[in-house]
């Protein structure tokens, strides 16, 4: 019987040899049974609800492929949870087996039937929440002996030592003193009344690293008021330990891991004197400071989206283009981090009203737009003549890779799966058949060479003037606004070159003005 082994270990803290093991203990099974090995396969550190996809777990999306090629008979798996952990996952691995003829089995319930299936895939998926629960009160645990149970703050170290019986251990900080020095400066100097945003500009001025080895941002200072992240919100600094403040969770469709604030537990908290940074009173004053400052006009908490939110990039640095102030725009990395020297403003009608001008004074000739629309028929032209002329080449080349996919899964099937340069040219012919027949579609998917209306230049006018007239009118703007983000690409905005004004440059979509260029107008808009 011709078997496909699969092993898997979880954890990059586990032994990696977990997965050779696994592998060593299903071929003595083969022996014994008579059973041929034609391809072993392992997912190293990854978890058994990771997801089956290539991207997620690739050697069982490799063993899934070639069980469907028909080289397999049998998945041999030390147990049901090496090949999944999760109940949908563990139903649709068995089926896509069962599908093609093969069989799962494993060394702990020998044939996977539907029935073992089912209750292996429930009990499997409850022990890794079981596991999970476990994990969470052993560091709950942690946290009540005064250890850390995850990462380290800034303003600390790690301070691990050995025990009288030889063992680590873990989770002991003590105070940094340089980082401490730093803490203590941005308490001081937000109750002296700076803001965030001028503490972290003179943090960076000076080359102080940021926690994560960055430029200081707002937000690492101010941090969030729901989950206790940020510098001035973190209660360690008053010598008190927090866990459970936030609890991970799984996205269903991706699997990839979201950190949400914990709604459904109590914190579990620690007094830890001796990690005390900030003084009681200090630490008194600058909450009631963070809290009192925290409130606002609820019609600026609340402020709607603008027509050019999003748009604007700073031409020094790259940054956004954001709305500073009531009516002003300006650099995000100024504004935020002092990390840009483009300290520029502008009001928000002044704004709008030059990306309209620009729009009309750049855009309206004839000659421009005819320009636009021949560069892409000529570009468009010597394209399409070149894939055409590449047609049989790219037909002739999917042919070969489609073959020679072939002749390596016949390959694995005969043993060669040992051999890791057959399992990397496996994928590395399948990447190719996909992107060869991806560029085959493209071919027939190319539009045709689009004609130049003889009265665009018109049309175009039009069509500028009203959306002016669109946006100044609060009943017909949100119909306009869509309309005006299409032609525009990005805004890009630099100094002027006076001591106040910024210069402004609107970078148009050509795609768009293709569209509008060869788009058959309404009569009505060409009278």
């Amino acid at each position: 019987m011709r078997t496909a082994i699969y092993a898997r270990f979880s954890s990059d803290q586990q032994n990696p040899r977990s997965t050779a093991d696994q592998i060593a203990l299903c071929r003595a099974r083969c022996e014994k049974e008579g059973w041929s090995v034609v391809a072993t396969f392992e997912d190293a550190a990854t978890s058994g609800a990771a997801g089956i996809d290539q991207h997620q777990r690739p050697g069982l999306s490799a063993l899934l492929d070639l069980v469907e090629a028909g080289a397999v008979d049998q998945v041999l798996a030390e147990s049901t949870d090496r090949l999944s952990r999760h109940v949908a996952d563990a139903h649709m691995i068995r089926e896509r087996v069962e599908f093609v003829g093969a069989r799962v089995f494993t060394l702990f319930d020998g044939v996977v039937t539907p029935m073992i299936g089912l209750i292996k895939g429930f009990t499997d998926a409850q022990f890794r929440n079981d596991l999970a629960a476990r994990v969470k009160r052993g560091q709950r645990g942690t946290i009540q002996e005064g250890r850390s149970a995850g990462s380290i703050s800034y303003g600390y170290r790690r301070a691990n030592r050995i025990d009288e019986r030889g063992e680590l251990i873990r989770g002991l900080r003590e105070i940094d003193p340089d980082q401490s020095a730093v803490v203590q400066r941005i308490f001081e100097e937000y109750a002296a009344g700076l803001s965030p945003r001028s503490i972290a500009g003179r943090l960076n001025a000076e080359g102080i690293p940021a926690p994560r080895g960055a430029l200081w941002h707002t937000t690492a200072i101010l941090g969030s008021k729901k989950s206790g992240f940020g510098v001035l919100r973190n209660q360690l600094y008053i010598g008190r330990l927090i866990y459970g403040r936030t609890r991970q969770v799984v996205d269903p469709r991706t699997r990839q891991r979201r950190m949400k604030v914990n709604t459904t537990e109590e914190p579990t908290v620690q007094d830890v004197p001796a990690l005390r940074i900030i003084d009681q009173s200090l630490w008194e004053e600058v909450q009631a400071l963070v809290e009192g400052r925290s409130w606002g006009r609820p019609e600026r908490q609340r402020r709607p989206k603008h027509i050019l939110s999003g748009m604007g990039v700073c031409g020094i640095c790259g940054g956004p283009w954001i709305k500073v102030s009531g009516d002003h725009w300006g650099c995000a990395h100024f504004r935020m981090s002092k990390a840009c020297t483009n300290n520029r403003l502008i009001a928000t009608h002044l704004y709008q009203r030059r990306v309209l001008a620009e729009l009309k004074a750049n855009m309206l000739s004839p000659d421009a737009v005819a320009a636009y629309v021949r560069t892409y028929h000529r570009e468009h032209a010597i394209q399409s003549a070149q894939i055409a002329a590449d047609r049989a080449k790219i037909e002739r080349k999917l042919g070969e890779a489609t073959r020679k996919l072939q002749r390596l899964v016949g390959a694995v099937a005969a043993g060669g799966s040992e051999f890791v340069e057959i399992r990397a040219l496996l994928e590395e012919a399948r990447d190719d058949r996909d992107r060869l027949a991806k560029e085959l579609a493209n071919v027939d998917a190319l539009p045709k060479v689009l004609a130049l209306h003889p009265r665009i230049e018109d049309y175009y006018r039009q069509m500028v003037e009203q959306l002016e007239d669109d946006l100044a009118d609060p009943d017909a703007q949100l119909d306009a606004i869509p309309r005006l983000r299409e032609i525009i690409d990005r805004i890009v905005l630099t100094p002027g070159p006076k001591l106040r004004g910024v210069k402004l440059e609107v970078v148009r979509r050509l795609d768009e003005i293709v569209r509008m260029a060869t788009a058959e107008p309404r009569r009505a808009e060409l009278r």
